[in-house]
């Protein structure tokens, strides 16, 4: 997947996506998959935001069924379990164990009725084809066997509890792979493409005004339709374009912290005080919280993790369970994310998460249509409903959805767990197994890619710090491969491997030597790639590579 900003101006696309998250990749991946000639830009990387700041979690959302969005909760489990078929290797299923207590929202007698209407809105769940991806019923679970697997949620009040799944993801991975989708079927994609203007003559738009955030060039883009998926700027998108009535965006804020490992293997979800609610997650041996649910009314490019939102967040996890002792100390790292909610009425936390398309011919712009709200993991479906509209805006033939049934391009057939044996076997003379497996889960079938990279450059297979699973090649692939183009995009979200805490002095600069060659980086921007980082582990907002300086960041939190 290579960064080619000419195509851009070369020809005339029948669709324009401006917004590289989730929404904007699963609708890429759509309308190329339909024929259409299709072209997305993010003045970010992609995924980089809203999509990005998720609790990595594919779910049918349980406490929605409080609210009686039943559709919505269906919509959800139907499409959780379309993700396992067609991403089998980066949407895999999670226990999850909600405790019950005598008093409070989660009472026995409730989460036992919800479990019921659960499992029966999620009937179609064994039909996968690799079994280790088949999810069974919930149990209901006595209090003796609560305190047994999950000694951190024993307490007074204490009834039970109930045993169910729902399914873990990597939300950074499976966006690059839509977008590698759509690439692979002949869309133009760019990040770090900023939107400076949206041209429309006689009531239809004609082009996009566009700003190269690497390189300073500005031209515009020729397209039929532009779709308008920038998620929490979505309005913005809109005053540029001339529209009346703006999309009205409720905007939340919610914030994750990876701590040290509470020590188990299932995810734990909490109530707190204030009728909210965390999970618990395992992940990467360590244990992801969140999150928050908070209004948001500040600038959406300012977005970032407060010290106070860390002390009241800590305070809300340490009163729901008190054994966890966490402290700041504890934090790796942190992040937030803002979610754009259409619900104007409710406050954020109980806001419906459905989305909403708004076809812009009917307000007189014609060739424009937008999509906001949503939850990550309808986002394919939400794609399915606006290809569909934007198809009949163009007048082109009928053509049916294959999304549900197209695996994504890591993805394997039959079961992966023996798919990742059989890797670590193949080639366990080449790298060790901790490090093979890291590649499967990470890459899939393309972990094939990386290896490659090391038998011809041996070096490539070593490890990017001690008692770590990641190598440099990966550094190498994500930049020659999957448009990585900063520290971040390589760190945050190709690997993952910052967001363990800051790495090693020494590891930062040999890879940032690697990096810096094969982007061409001098001194300067060396230094403030490394201080960009710096500033993301600690929660705060991402700067494009253009406004990088660097801020003298306080001191990171350090690995374990």
């Amino acid at each position: 997947m290579k960064r080619d900003p000419e195509r851009f101006e070369s020809q005339k696309f029948d669709l324009l996506i401006i917004g590289g998250g989730i929404t904007g990749a699963t609708l890429a991946w759509d309308a190329s998959m339909r024929g259409l000639k299709v072209a997305v830009v993010d003045k970010g990387d992609f995924g980089c935001a809203t999509s990005s700041a998720t609790s990595k979690l594919i779910h049918g959302g349980l406490r929605y069924l409080k609210n009686g969005e039943l559709l919505l909760v269906r919509e959800s489990l139907q499409e959780r379990r379309i993700l396992q078929s067609i991403a089998g290797h980066l949407v895999r299923p999670m226990p999850f164990l909600l405790p019950t207590y005598r008093t409070g929202g989660n009472r026995r007698w409730m989460i036992r009725a919800g479990m019921l209407l659960y499992d029966m809105l999620s009937y179609h769940r064994g039909r996968l084809e690799d079994p280790e991806q088949r999810i069974g019923a919930h149990r209901m679970l006595s209090a003796a066997k609560v305190e047994r697997i999950e000694p951190l949620a024993a307490g007074a009040g204490l009834t039970g509890g109930a045993w169910y799944y729902d399914c873990l993801c990597n939300p950074d991975r499976l966006t690059l792979e839509f977008m590698l989708g759509a690439f692979r079927q002949g869309a133009t994609l760019a990040n770090y493409m900023k939107v400076n203007d949206v041209v429309c003559s006689l009531g239809r738009v004609e082009s996009v005004a566009v700003e190269d955030l690497l390189s300073g060039r500005q031209f515009n883009i020729q397209a039929r339709m532009v779709a308008n998926t920038a998620g929490p700027w979505a309005d913005r998108i809109d005053l540029r374009c001339g529209v009346d009535d703006q999309v009205s965006l409720h905007r939340s804020k919610g914030i994750h912290i990876i701590t040290r490992s509470l020590g188990k293997e299932h995810t734990l979800v909490m109530s707190t005080s204030t009728g909210g609610h965390f999970f618990i997650i395992p992940w990467r041996g360590h244990s992801l919280i969140g999150t928050t649910d908070t209004e948001f009314r500040g600038d959406p490019d300012s977005l970032s993790v407060q010290d106070q939102d860390v002390s009241n967040f800590l305070a809300e996890i340490n009163q729901a369970l008190p054994k966890a002792r966490l402290t700041e100390a504890d934090i790796l790292y942190r992040y937030a994310g803002m979610r754009p909610l259409v619900d104007q009425e409710s406050k954020v936390y109980q806001a419906s998460r459905k989305y909403e398309i708004i076809d812009h011919h009917r307000q007189g712009i014609k060739g424009y249509i937008s999509a906001v709200g949503g939850k990550y993991t309808t986002s394919r479906n939400l794609a399915r409903k606006l290809t569909d509209r934007i198809m009949a805006r163009l007048d082109s033939p009928k053509v049916a959805c294959l999304t549900a049934g197209k695996r994504l391009p890591g993805a394997v057939s039959g079961s992966f767990r023996g798919y990742v044996e059989q890797a670590c076997q193949e080639e366990a003379k080449l790298l060790d197994r901790d490090i093979l497996k890291n590649l499967v889960w990470t890459y899939g079938s393309r972990h094939i890619e990386l290896i490659d990279l090391v038998k011809r450059d041996p070096n490539l297979g070593h490890r990017l710090q001690s008692g770590r699973p990641e190598i440099m090649a990966q550094i190498v692939f994500a930049i020659e491969s999957e448009m990585a183009c900063t520290l971040c995009d390589i760190l945050v979200r190709r690997t993952g491997f910052a967001t363990l805490g800051s790495p090693q002095p020494a590891a930062l600069d040999r890879i940032v030597r690697l990096a810096g060659r094969l982007l061409g980086w001098g001194a300067e921007r060396r230094q403030s790639e490394k201080e960009t980082l710096r500033q993301k582990i600690l929660g705060q907002a991402e700067l494009p590579p253009s406004r990088q300086k660097p801020t003298g960041a306080p001191p990171l939190p350090t690995s374990p």
